[in-house]
Order: structure tokens, then sequence, then C-alpha cells
């Protein structure tokens, strides 16, 4: 990372971290804006508004955390962004801002910091996590490699076999993504928002090459601008504009028990599971990394499959009651990485789409906010906008 991309960083850093002062008016630009969609990002950037001051209405076609948000596994991390220098600054960026929301008044947030251990089950797979673990200590983040002894007293309650080599990363966390919605829902109505579920959007209102609302199936909303931060149906909404917005997804399936006795305060990501604990005491695990794997057939018998593997590790849940089994279709752009930004066509319809987008939400609330608000560009989001899919 070059001095000014670390300036840059430590400047956004400080600012998020500050947040807890009194956030200043808007000083130009929309005052009043619909937001589509109340997944995280939606409402992350619902609640950034309503901090301003803005005269917010978030819809969401089902309700709060009903897509792909509610099924995240809600890692919350930048050592999985090492292919990438601006993604993963950006992720880290994130990380930060979940702690800076954490000191903000209003509704709790049900976050779990203690880091994340990862070992792998072969050579290949521990040779790429060792060089994870280089890269991105080399762009500052903490990270540290560990061994067997290292790994048994991070994680007391865990079965590790042998003598494996792995990482650990101290700042990472998790967080409830369905319940993280709700508190961010809270404090942006708290702050004067208008929340309407179920409320489906059909069309978006554009005259003068300016969008000016949306239409519902209820009637139609005046705006002076719009966000598009619906996962997958935004590509639906603006391909009816003539603004490509490629999409695809993919299924993610998790597990989740009932309520356990406090057994982990650290993520897990072993050879053939990923483990977390939630404040709560639900044990989520997925056979397939953190963001969940695909699968066919039932989707009781493949929970039971996930349970007793992450049984391999955790004894103590063999027999634990699953509550849930959860198939999410996490929201893939085109190239792998967020979209951002107005759109090109159209003034004043944002997007927010991503994968991440848990670990995202923060400092993309706030700077949607600062752009939409302010007429602010924001050059640390240069590399995601909208625009680099226009024809």
């Amino acid at each position: 990372m070059d001095r000014r991309q670390a300036l840059q960083l430590l400047a956004a850093s400080a600012f998020a971290l500050g947040s807890t002062r009194p956030a200043l008016a808007a000083s130009r630009g929309p005052r009043k804006v619909v937001v589509i969609g109340a997944g995280i990002l939606g409402a992350a950037i619902g609640y950034e508004l309503a901090k301003r001051g803005a005269e917010v209405t978030i819809l969401d076609r089902t309700g709060p955390a009903a897509g792909a948000t509610g099924n995240s596994f809600a890692y919350l991390n930048a050592s999985t962004k090492a292919s990438s220098r601006p993604y993963f600054g950006l992720n880290w960026l994130g990380m930060a801002g979940w702690r800076a929301w954490q000191q903000e008044p209003g509704a709790a947030l049900p976050l779990r910091w203690g880091g994340a251990v990862y070992w792998r089950g072969d050579a290949a797979a521990t040779q790429q996590l060792a060089a994870s673990l280089g890269t991105v200590r080399g762009w500052g983040y903490s990270g540290q490699a560990v061994d067997g002894a290292d790994i048994r007293r991070l994680v007391p309650s865990v079965t590790v076999s042998g003598d494996p080599s792995g990482a650990f990363f101290p700042e990472e966390g998790s967080v409830d993504p369905a319940e993280a919605v709700a508190a961010l829902l809270a404090r942006a109505r708290q702050l004067g928002a208008r929340t309407v579920f179920p409320a489906e959007v059909t069309g978006l209102i554009v005259a003068g090459g300016q969008v000016r609302g949306v239409r519902t199936r209820e009637g139609g909303l005046t705006a002076d601008a719009v966000v598009l931060a619906a996962g997958l149906g935004s590509g639906t909404l603006a391909q009816s504009l003539g603004v490509p917005l490629p999409l695809t997804s993919s299924p993610g399936i998790l597990v989740h028990t009932r309520p356990q006795p406090p057994l982990l305060d650290r993520l897990v990501f072993a050879p053939h599971s990923t483990i977390r604990q939630t404040v709560d005491g639900r044990i989520v695990s997925s056979s397939s990394g953190h963001e969940g794997g695909g699968g066919t057939g039932d989707p009781a018998a493949i929970g039971q499959a996930i349970l007793a593997g992450a049984a391999d590790y955790l004894p103590q849940i063999r027999d634990a009651a699953i509550e849930r089994v959860t198939i999410g279709q996490r929201v893939l752009p085109g190239d792998g990485f967020p979209i951002v930004g107005f759109v090109p066509k159209v003034d004043r319809l944002y997007v927010a789409v991503t994968h991440s987008g848990v670990t995202l939400a923060p400092v993309l609330g706030r700077w949607a906010a600062t752009e939409i608000l302010d007429g602010a560009r924001i050059d640390l989001l240069d590399s995601f906008r909208p625009a680099r899919f226009a024809a």
C-alpha cells in the first residue's frame, strides 16, 4: 500500500471511529430519499441518511433481512480479501465501522469480537493460508501464524488432531445479521425514517433524465433520490432503465442449532467445518467455508450432515437440536466486487449491491449517505462504480 492509500485509510478509520459525535445535516443535495431493500445494506444506508436528517423511506417486498442477509454467516473480516488491495481496505474499514456503530445510541447490536482461528487439512491449502496471512500482515492487518498448541489454547472446547499450522486473526468477529438489521431499522425510525413492509416496487419513476420516485403495488412515492439496495432485485430494476447491473447468485447452506452452553468466543475455520456461536448461544455452521456451501437434496438431511461434521471438532454439539437449516442465495456481482454509486444515464439513482455486504455495511452506508446528500465523490469507491459495466 502506498503512502497516499495508507493515509486515506487512517483518515477514514478515524472518521468512522469518531461517529458518536452528532452528524451535520446535509448542506445540499436531495432531502427525500427512498431506499429499496431492507437487507443489511438498505438498513445501513437508511440509518446513515436518517442520521444526516434526510427524509427516508425504506421499502422491501417481503420484510427486513428476508433475502441474502438473513441467511448470511455474517463473518466480519478482511483477511479473506487478500486478492485485491482496494477491496481488502474497504472491508477493513467496514470492520472499524461496526465498532463505531456499537458505540452509538439506540438498539444494541448483537456483535461478538474474539477473532478467527484457521487451520487446514492438506499441504496446498495450508500454504495458501500462510500466503494470505503474509499478504494481509504486509498491509498492516493483525494476524499471526499458529500451531496445534496455539489452536488448542485459543479454542479449548475444540478437538484438534495432530499439529496443524494455521492462522489467527484477533480483530475479527461476527454479528447476528437479522437482529443487526432490526436494530439498525429501529435506530433509523427513532431518527424519523419510515419503513414499509411488504412493499413491492414495480418500477422507477424517471422524468427529464432524473429519478423522481418509485411505483409500488400500493401506489407511487416521490423522491429526490432513490437507492437500489435490493440484492438480486436491484438488477431487474436497473435493467428496466437500460442500466446494466450484472448479478448472479449461488446457494449457501447453514445449520443453526438451538441455544447451547457457552462453547466458542471465536470463529473456527477447520478443514471441513466452519463454526461460530452467536451471542444468544446458537451454533451456526457450514461445511464449505464462511459463505455456506451449496447442496442438493433434503435440507434436513443436509443440516444433519453439516452438524455431524461440526461435531468432529466440537463434540459437545453432536446431539444438539437443529432449530433451522437456511438456504440463502448469495449475491455475486459480475466481477466479484461491490457495485456502489450513482448509475450512468439516470441522475440521482444510487446503487449498492455486493458480496460481503455484512462486513461492508457500515462504510458503504456512511459513504453512500455522504455522496447522496453532499454531492461528494469518495475516491476510495472509484474501483467499484456501476459505470464499469456500461457499454
